[in-house]
């Protein structure tokens, strides 16, 4: 009975087994960058970056004056038909593998064109729903040919360190193309917002109130990456400020950015500001009375902070009655820029991007129930309470800075 079994499994193993399919490195253009603009006749322009795989590595003494990448456009009616028109061109297999980052100009995200184009091109495996999606100013073929980062020879390496560095800093949402289409119907989605133009640049004491190319930056990378695009039912409506983003995540329940630096105003002296780690650990807690009309939303968050630098000198550390003005100060100014932005959102974008729904959801027996109730709606006449619940926890390693004698 063995014997039979293995001269029928035996043959069929053969059969079956083989690498007919496969392709070696050196046959495959991996597109490390996507680039989406409109065109006519409701076309898309789509912009492919092709990483060069010997350039940044141990095999670049073979090709010393190739570029590290190569930029293309085709246009055609989706991704999907674009890629294969770009096969009759490219001498490589093109391949999405390593595909990381989609760029989406303004103009494009304002269309009616976009959540069909995107809807359907991830019927292609090799699109990842984890591709982080960023929104720029101008045409995102533009946005991609003028990015040459000074420190990164790769492409695909500048927008690893980028995204990483966007969880740290929180200027930016996590913005993913599985996010999108999870929230391409009614509720908020913030993607991530970039230019490499600059605007009239206005100096803020404030230093996370900026959007993308509003920073007073000199010489350096072109690409300011800042705040976020907003997008409903598939189309952008707006903007948001670093701050407002930050705010927009910290309201969330959870957090990706559990930490961040910022500065505030110094209660004791105006002229000055103290700079702050502000750590979330634990989860915001979010109750919603759906019962009540309007309904009300009681946020509160839990706050670390960690003091970093108190420029003003004033005696933060021993005087327990200026570390309670300390603490209610910036209690009072992170509640303040909290509601600020829920009534932006209640005004002017008529939804919430703090994903609260998923809450005011828990609150009905059926999903029926819960779409009759039409909580976007409900949201914009919604009474909001917010609380900062802080803690300080230290004020760093130096205690007692030196203090600098002024000489008359």
């Amino acid at each position: 009975m063995k014997f039979k079994a293995a001269l029928i499994l035996i043959p069929m193993a053969l059969l079956l087994s083989g690498c007919w399919d496969k392709l070696e490195l050196e046959e495959q253009a991996y597109v490390v960058v996507l680039g989406l603009d409109t065109a006519k006749d409701n076309n898309v322009n789509v912009t492919f970056q092709i990483a060069n795989p010997q350039v940044g590595s141990t095999d670049k003494g073979n090709a010393p004056n190739e570029p590290p990448s190569d930029t293309i456009t085709f246009s055609a009616s989706d991704i999907l038909a674009a890629k294969e028109l770009a096969n009759s061109v490219v001498t490589r297999k093109l391949s999405f593998a390593h595909l990381r980052t989609l760029v989406i100009s303004e103009e494009m995200a304002k269309s009616n064109l976009l959540a069909n184009v995107l809807g359907y091109s991830m019927r292609d495996p090799e699109l990842r729903r984890e591709i982080n999606i960023v929104v720029s100013r101008e045409k995102s073929s533009q946005f991609i040919h003028k990015n040459k980062p000074k420190l990164e020879t790769r492409p695909h390496k500048y927008y690893a360190f980028m995204q990483q560095r966007w969880r740290d800093t929180a200027h930016v949402p996590y913005a993913t193309l599985n996010r999108y289409m999870q929230r391409v119907h009614g509720e908020l989605f913030l993607a991530i917002y970039g230019t490499t133009e600059r605007l009239a640049a206005q100096s803020s004491k404030d230093e996370d109130s900026y959007k993308a190319g509003e920073i007073p930056q000199k010489a350096g990378d072109p690409v300011q990456i800042m705040g976020s695009a907003v997008i409903r039912n598939g189309l952008m409506i707006g903007t948001l400020t670093g701050e407002e983003t930050r705010h927009a995540l910290l309201l969330r329940k959870k957090a990706l950015a559990h930490n961040f630096v910022s500065s505030f105003p110094d209660p004791q002296n105006r002229n000055y500001r103290i700079t702050l780690r502000l750590i979330k650990e634990k989860n915001s807690k979010i109750k919603i009375n759906v019962k009540k009309d309007p309904p009300e939303v009681d946020v509160e968050i839990p706050i670390t902070l960690q003091i970093l630098s108190i420029p003003s000198l004033v005696n933060y550390v021993s005087d327990l009655n200026n570390q309670k003005l300390l603490k209610q100060a910036v209690k009072e100014e992170l509640e303040n820029t909290s509601k600020r932005i829920v009534a932006k959102c209640q005004k002017n974008y008529q939804g919430e991007p703090f994903i609260w729904y998923l809450e005011a959801r828990k609150q009905f027996w059926t999903m029926d129930e819960f779409e009759q109730y039409d909580w976007e709606k409900k949201f914009t006449e919604a009474s909001v309470n917010i609380k900062y619940d802080l803690k300080i926890e230290s004020f760093g390693k130096q205690m007692a800075p030196q203090r600098i004698e002024q000489e008359d």
